[in-house]
């Protein structure tokens, strides 16, 4: 099988999506866009529940919104394009009851995954806080000359690779419980093993969507966050306007693309390690990707 990169999954996953816009659309429209509204809006939520001494209160309520949101988004999308992949019907009403079967798998292996990365993050407290007082003990002597963001930045460089590490291996995870309907610490095996050979691709797709991702959030921040005492009505309305297109942009366009480019990242690497052929037998001759560079006989 041909080797690939990020681009031929972006338009793989672009084709599957521009056949199927209107199915897409709506589901971005449910689901994605008040995730990634709330995402915006939160300043100024947390700002005026803080001023009411219900701050707790309204930060369980709001991970339980955004739980929803996203985990109902990721599914529905998840397994349309998994179907639309192979040319099998999804209907909308289809789409949305898969979020009743694979809703609680998925939150149940992202607590996994977080305990996970809470421990590692924990363990590497532990061990620089018992270097800082060892190199204490000794009177070994630290270059405090540096600027304080570069020394917190070398600190917390090695916690942050193997964060992004283990980010890449677990990059299927999310398609793994949608679609074999497993849980816990079985989605992280299998996409450990899965993924071994396009490592590359994840991370390229990683970096790729999150930069988008977080640029238009951040950006829709800086509107919604700035000062507009002085501003008139017109300001405060081109304002919003800005901050709700870019969010419907964000939930249409980049998030649908980033669940996409995974599902057939999956269907790929399925196929890498002959999983394809054992599931489907010697008759089933390709895959249906679109260029004549995939497909392969059997």
């Amino acid at each position: 099988m041909a080797s690939k990169n990020l681009l031929d999954f972006i338009s793989e996953s672009y084709r599957i999506i521009k056949a199927h816009r209107r199915h897409f659309y709506t589901l971005s429209s449910i689901f994605l866009f008040p995730f990634s509204f709330s995402l915006i809006l939160y300043p100024t939520l947390s700002n005026h529940f803080q001023q009411h001494h219900t701050s707790l209160f309204f930060t369980l309520l709001y991970s339980l919104f955004l739980s929803l949101f996203s985990y109902s988004g990721v599914i529905s999308i998840t397994y349309s394009v998994f179907h639309f992949f192979y040319d099998q019907p999804v209907n909308l009403l289809s789409a949305i009851n898969s979020i009743s079967t694979s809703f609680l798998p998925l939150l149940a292996t992202t607590i996994v995954s977080q305990l996970i990365f809470f421990f590692i993050s924990l363990f590497y407290g532990l061990l620089l806080l018992l270097l800082t007082h060892g190199a204490a003990f000794l009177h070994v002597t630290i270059p405090y000359s540096l600027p304080l963001y570069l020394i917190a930045f070398f600190v917390a460089l090695p916690l942050l690779l193997v964060m992004t590490y283990l980010q890449v291996k677990w990059t299927l995870v999310p398609v793994i419980v949608v679609v074999e309907s497993c849980w816990g610490l079985e989605p992280l095996r299998r996409s450990t093993r899965l993924i071994k050979g396009m490592k590359g691709v994840a991370l390229s797709s990683m970096i790729f969507y999150g930069f988008f991702t977080w640029a238009m959030v951040f950006m829709c921040l800086f509107y919604v966050t700035k000062d507009s005492d002085g501003d008139n009505w017109f300001s405060v309305v081109f304002n919003w306007v800005y901050v709700v297109c870019q969010s419907w942009a964000t939930a249409s366009v980049i998030m649908p693309s980033n669940l996409a480019v995974n599902t057939v990242l999956y269907i790929y690497c399925k196929a890498n390690h002959g999983e394809i052929v054992e599931e489907f037998g010697k008759d089933y001759v390709s895959l249906p990707f679109h260029d004549g560079n995939v497909s392969h006989a059997v």
